[in-house]
């Protein structure tokens, strides 16, 4: 398991909204593929809209920008 798993495992526990943000965004712009990707940012993009964060705006972005969202 990687420190980044380990960081979402406890922002999970904790639920640790920006962390999570943050987290899975860190894990959208390592992953290996744009699937990968896509994943990662669908889940850091509802955290964001969940907690209301300015992050929102710039995931929803990426997520057009490959196709994901209309």
């Amino acid at each position: 398991m990687t420190d980044l798993d380990s960081a979402m495992i406890r922002a999970h526990e904790t639920g640790d909204r920006a962390a999570l943000i943050s987290l899975y965004t860190q894990a959208a712009d390592r992953a290996e593929t744009l699937d990968a990707a896509c994943f990662f940012l669908t889940h850091a993009y509802i955290f964001a809209l969940e907690a209301g964060a300015f992050e929102a705006a710039d995931l929803h972005a990426r997520l057009i920008a490959h196709g994901r969202e209309a």
